[in-house]
């Protein structure tokens, strides 16, 4: 018996040895799982950085794409005016050669030639949305109105186009060339009756 009561202190002995085995494997088996759980939270910080790398890249080539489409849009609008802006003064000549036209020759088939002429390019810049611009009445603009001359008019307001010169031309809110006008301008102190 006293074998028997040796033998359970040796396992008793053997338990408590191979406790603290089991609380070292038990922290080690925690220090694992911790491990596991932080290798998916780096995993998942590098995916989340290439996904906002690639939102990213996508934003900037949305926008790239964009600003390219604005620039080449720009483009053709500026050869588009300087086309048109070398076309103006033809259309002027034939507006002036009209305008000197003998009234007894109106009916010739030349004169009514000249007229066809500048009809079908005053629709042709219809079409292609060239408006004219600058008109007797109208208040003076600077934006589409270039002053060449005033004259001081009591019958109209300051800044009222009186005659104009040479007619300007827009593209959309782009002038192609502004109209040439002579402006009403402020009565001077000794053109204004004198008072008593």
């Amino acid at each position: 018996m006293q074998h028997n009561g040796e033998q359970q202190q040796e396992h008793s002995h053997l338990q408590e040895a191979a406790k603290p085995s089991q609380l070292e494997g038990e922290s080690n088996s925690a220090s694992i799982s911790v491990q596991q759980e932080q290798q998916p939270s780096v995993e998942q910080q590098k995916a989340d950085e290439y996904l906002d790398l690639l939102q990213r890249t996508q934003a900037d080539f949305i926008n790239y794409r964009r600003r390219m489409s604005a620039e080449q849009a720009e483009g053709r609008l500026a050869a588009q005016s300087e086309m048109l802006s070398s076309l103006l003064p033809v259309l002027d000549d034939v507006g002036r050669a009209l305008g000197a036209v003998p009234s007894d020759l109106a009916t010739d088939p030349w004169v009514q030639g000249l007229f066809l002429i500048a009809r079908r390019l005053t629709t042709l810049l219809d079409q292609l949305g060239v408006q004219q611009i600058g008109a007797s009445g109208e208040p003076f603009d600077p934006r589409w109105h270039e002053a060449i001359m005033t004259e001081a008019r009591a019958d109209v307001p300051e800044g009222t186009i009186l005659q104009v010169a040479q007619p300007g031309y827009t593209l959309g809110e782009r002038v192609i060339r502004p109209a040439q006008v002579s402006v009403a301008g402020p009565l001077s102190p000794t053109s204004a009756p004198a008072q008593q």
